[in-house]
């Protein structure tokens, strides 16, 4: 029974309303240091370089067969079941929303969700619909008792049309005239919506923010099958362990505490962190087919989680409504790029290049993204500049 008590307490998947979800300890702290840090780079960077226990130099990346053992992708199966458990407080509710930040599983765990219960998940319209203004996908839903829309950031556009079928949705459901729903949404794509249509009366849930010994206890029990045991892994900036097997030793939690205040707590954005930030030693002779990934004396390196891609203090305007645009859409293509920003598309274009050849964008899915491990500068740059920012 304690056991049992201890690993619900450990779990990763507590879903609670959006006005119960708190940021983990020393968040705040973690965000200061990261200004000092981007003020300070330039005079203390090699200094700070010196005194790393283990060097950048000395390690080797690891390739993709062992990534796969150590960091899986995440599964958000267990988050869809506790949606569901919180859902049945909610039974008389025309609409429910579920909200994650970019990289936070929403999408996913709104699928599943619907998948365990055979409920059908509506197609997103077109642009060139969204353009128009059309409706049309909503007439698919009115004989339906119960469907889903994994993604709401699919289903408009900050346009003069762009914002008619949201504003559809909403009325139509908040009337009783839909059924119900459950919707999945961008958490920044809800704090636009709910400014720019409103969102009053309608109940949001999300995952609860995790604190360093949760973060651990994921990253060592979530391995791959094969694996038995998790690796020990050191951290390159104290040399001390950042994660062992069965530790009880809260020492150890202390530079994942940093990197889940640094990610506010979610942990699709930690996952990206620690898989990216995973190194070897450069001089063992460790074959591609990862068969000794089964040993116990497996030694890894984590670089400095927190050591992001900063954003310089001078970045333009058009570069920071582009990020903003790009957050409040959940990602766009350039295509669709052209229609929400107020600059010609030669602009726009090379802000966006620029960005992406720095890092801070990536493209997935055909779509420019702000990068997970970029997130956190992104978001506090445009808190500092007064962007209408997210919840979470």
């Amino acid at each position: 029974m304690a056991q049992s008590s201890t690993n619900a307490a450990l779990s990763p998947w507590k879903v609670v309303s959006l006005d119960s979800f708190h940021t983990p300890e020393r968040t705040q702290a973690s965000q200061w240091r990261r200004s000092f840090r981007a003020a300070t780079t330039w005079m203390v960077g090699r200094e700070a370089s010196e005194r790393q226990a283990k060097q950048e130099s000395e390690l080797r990346a690891l390739p993709e067969v062992k990534l796969a053992h150590w960091a899986p992708s995440i599964d958000w199966t267990p988050a869809a079941r506790g949606l569901a458990q919180s859902l049945q407080a909610y039974d008389e509710a025309p609409m429910v929303m579920f909200v994650s930040p970019p990289h936070g599983g929403h999408a996913a765990v709104v699928r599943h969700w619907a998948a365990q219960r055979s409920v059908e998940c509506l197609t997103p319209p077109t642009l060139p619909e969204l353009l128009e203004g059309s409706t049309v996908w909503l007439d698919h839903v009115a004989p339906r008792k119960r469907w889903a829309i994994p993604a709401l950031e699919r289903h408009f556009l900050r346009h003069t049309n762009g914002l008619q079928g949201v504003r559809e949705l909403v009325e139509r459901s908040l009337s009783g005239r839909m059924g119900q729903s459950v919707i999945g949404c961008d958490s920044w794509t809800y704090a636009y919506l709910q400014h720019a249509v409103g969102l009053e009366g309608v109940p949001v849930l999300t995952l609860q923010g995790l604190e360093g010994e949760q973060l651990a206890h994921y990253f060592a029990h979530h391995v791959d099958r094969t694996v038995q045991v998790c690796p020990t892994v050191y951290s390159t900036r104290t040399g001390r362990p950042v994660l062992m097997s069965e530790s009880d030793d809260k020492a150890v939690y202390s530079e994942l505490q940093r990197l889940t205040a640094h990610c506010r707590g979610h942990l699709g954005i930690a996952w990206h962190y620690w898989r990216e930030r995973l190194r070897e030693p450069s001089e063992e002779n460790a074959s591609d087919d990862g068969q000794e990934t089964r040993s116990d004396m497996q030694e890894l390196w984590l670089l400095d989680a927190l050591a992001d891609a900063e954003l310089p203090a001078d970045t333009g305007e058009v570069a920071t409504l582009l990020l903003h645009t790009l957050l409040i859409h959940g990602g766009l293509d350039d295509q669709a790029l052209r229609y929400v920003l107020p600059f010609s598309d030669h602009e726009a274009l090379n802000a966006r290049f620029s960005l992406a050849q720095r890092g801070i964008l990536s493209g997935q899915e055909g779509r420019w993204q702000v990068a997970p491990l970029c997130y956190a500068s992104v978001r506090q740059l445009l808190a500092s500049r007064n962007y209408l920012v997210d919840p979470l």
